[in-house]
């Protein structure tokens, strides 16, 4: 166990410490890595895909913690877009089990997006849509949160020892790194733990909790619009935050956002996922995005509820 007074890990610990796994699902990641350590390949993620849910998902944990599987993103959409010869970034990120994903999985009343609205969950771009409906997609996503909350420091020293390698490789070739800890999810205290161990990296999130947009971590954040929440984005604006708001542009139209949005210059967040490269340098600022939607009922739902919002 660490014994340093690293208060963002301490917060991090305190944090989680109210969600472990339940105890047969803990006793089956246990066994797993055992198995692992003792000479056991462990399945492939075509044969994990085939599996019950619980038994995929304890296999992912365990490969994880024996440092089988990757921790970290290496290839998402969005974060794919931030190609290294235009932005100077290497872009990388971590993509865990969104809201109530692993909650099956855990005691407590776990939600990875104490922020989100039944609109946002319905069309949450890190689970249901595009890439993220995969089944392989789920499996790593929770497996990443099992393997957290089942041993937190084998987890970070696997995650650490990533970002680390990932800022070397980019240094190597002249470029930056940029990590989105929340690709799908908001754990402000895990991102304010990695913020402090690499401060060399460039961390930024969106988040849809108030609070968050206060923290002095080292961490980058915009404030997240939800459907029924334009007074607090608003507010947010009005203390000189970042906000990001959906607009009911599709993405597959490609269509153009609007110039500005409640009298606020709108940057076009689809470019790549650094906002942070194309925003002021100070003062409030409107990051658009187009409405992500794989099917017309969440493209249908997402205006209706007005999570998306008029161009």
């Amino acid at each position: 166990m660490r014994t340093t007074t690293d208060t963002p890990y301490l917060a991090l610990v305190r944090s989680l410490s109210p969600f472990p796994l339940l105890a047969d699902v803990a006793a089956d990641v246990a066994a797993k890595v055992q198995a692992i350590r003792e000479g056991a390949r462990g399945p492939t993620m075509s044969q994990q895909c085939k599996m019950a849910p619980r038994d995929a998902a304890t296999w992912q944990a365990a490969l994880i913690l024996t440092g089988r599987r990757k921790v970290h993103t290496s290839s998402q959409t969005k974060l794919d877009k931030a190609t290294e010869t235009r932005s100077g970034y290497r872009n990388r990120g971590l993509t865990m089990a969104t809201a109530f994903e692993a909650s099956a999985f855990i005691s407590g009343k776990w939600d990875a997006c104490p922020g989100a609205t039944d609109a946002c969950r319905f069309a949450c771009v890190g689970s249901q849509t595009g890439q993220g409906r995969l089944s392989s997609s789920l499996i790593a996503r929770v497996g990443r949160t099992l393997a957290m909350l089942h041993d937190l420091d084998a987890f970070l020293a696997c995650l650490d020892d990533e970002v680390s390698r990932l800022e070397r490789a980019a240094s190597r070739k002249g470029y930056r790194l940029a990590f989105r800890t929340n690709v799908s999810t908001d754990h402000p205290r895990l991102a304010a733990y990695l913020a402090e161990k690499h401060p060399s990296v460039d961390f930024y999130d969106y988040t849809a909790v108030m609070a968050n947009m206060r923290r002095k971590d080292g961490v980058r954040r915009i404030y997240s619009r939800k459907d029924g929440r334009t007074e607090q984005t608003m507010r947010m604006l009005s203390e000189g935050h970042g906000v990001c708001v959906v607009f009911d542009v599709t993405a597959r139209s490609k269509g153009p956002l609007p110039a500005t949005w409640e009298g606020y210059d709108v940057i076009d967040g689809d470019i790549d996922d650094l906002w942070f490269t194309r925003a002021p340098d100070s003062g409030p600022f409107v990051v658009g995005l187009r409405v992500k939607a794989t099917t017309a009922d969440q493209l249908q739902r997402t205006i209706a509820s007005g999570f998306a919002v008029a161009a």
